[in-house]
């Protein structure tokens, strides 16, 4: 009961969230110079097109889901599709709400408790689809690099140089974790020494917040060898979420494409329209606002105004919709459904 308590009381205060990224949208609307025919763009989309992308977003959601059922089963902690959808969901609602997607993970260790699963197993198979996720991302980012980095260059400088941001911050996570499958110890003095010296300059004069500091830090050591022990013990295991990251992080960056040709363009290959989304998603990945707001909204108008023409705000908003408010209605739909399940849980104990 605490949880559900502790989750539908956040989740209404994020609900406020929302409202700014609709603000957002709705700035755009009123200051594109499109905007008259917006109504006649949306009313003649391709309907097959547009189920494709509508395809590549559910695909995206099974993809994550997948990779959940992958980890839990190799913990030892089977999951059926229905109980892991339910997770996933909670997550991308969390994610979509908060700054940097730093609630996710949390709420969702915090719903897995609540259905018998200790936080070390939650935590570790959340840490790993973290790292596969990301493992795909900075593939896809570096074959970006490689093949459109000019194009982007070309489109919108500002892009060009948050992307060049996102994957070196990117490659620093990817690095650290890989040092701490091989030199934990080198890793942990260092991070020990970065918080002790944040705290001794910004909380001097607070020491209980630097023992937090120091505790949290040793938490997500103690989190990260879990889950490292976890794919060198499942490397098959690994191996398969791997792969699955790989298709949902591919059905994620498709939608722009499907969207495209939707609105009847074809000028743009496949593989150039993914590759630059790629980069727009990790050059506003750091932004610290909930789903990257404004900077998402404005990344797909300097990066896609060339391909999209006059259509580029109904292109913004059928991608938004699909990509970020669609995992909003659905996760809210996880949480109360949950929180519903959670209830009757507690009303059968005490009954």
């Amino acid at each position: 009961m605490v949880y559900w308590c502790s989750m539908k009381k956040q989740a209404w205060k994020r609900i406020l969230v929302v409202l700014l990224t609709l603000a957002v949208l709705v700035g755009f609307v009123v200051f594109d110079k499109d905007v008259g025919n917006i109504a006649e763009v949306l009313q003649s989309v391709s309907p097959h097109w547009l189920v494709g992308a509508l395809l590549c977003a559910l695909l995206y959601f099974l993809g994550d889901t997948l990779m959940y059922q992958i980890a839990c089963r190799d913990m030892q902690v089977p999951q059926p599709l229905h109980e892991a959808l339910i997770t996933t969901m909670i997550g991308f609602f969390y994610s979509a709400l908060t700054p940097l997607s730093s609630g996710g993970q949390p709420f969702q260790v915090l719903q897995m408790r609540g259905r018998g699963i200790n936080v070390g197993t939650a935590t570790s198979v959340l840490m790993v689809k973290f790292m596969a996720w990301h493992i795909a991302l900075s593939c896809v980012g570096l074959t970006g690099a490689v093949f459109c980095g000019g194009t982007l260059l070309q489109e919108s400088t500002t892009m060009f140089v948050l992307f060049c941001i996102g994957f070196l911050l990117h490659l620093f996570c990817a690095g650290t974790g890989l040092l701490l499958m091989v030199r934990p110890q080198l890793v942990y003095r260092a991070g020990r020494a970065v918080v002790g010296f944040v705290g001794r300059v910004a909380c001097r004069r607070r020491p209980d917040r630097i023992d937090r500091m120091y505790a949290a830090w040793d938490r997500f050591i103690g989190e990260y060898k879990q889950a490292v022990a976890f794919s060198l013990q499942h490397r098959a295991g690994m191996v398969q979420i791997v792969l699955v990251a790989f298709v949902e992080v591919t059905a994620y960056l498709s939608v722009t494409y499907c969207v495209y040709r939707g609105l009847g363009f074809s000028e743009v290959t496949y593989p150039t329209m993914t590759l630059l989304q790629g980069m727009l998603s990790i050059g506003v990945a750091f932004v610290p606002l909930p789903g990257a707001s404004i900077a998402t909204e404005g990344g797909f108008y300097a990066l896609f105004t060339t391909y999209f023409g006059d259509f580029r705000l109904a292109g913004m908003l059928v991608w938004r919709f699909l990509t970020y408010y669609l995992v909003i209605l659905l996760g809210l739909v996880a949480v109360l459904v949950d929180g519903f399940r959670a209830d009757r849980r507690v009303g059968a104990r005490e009954g």
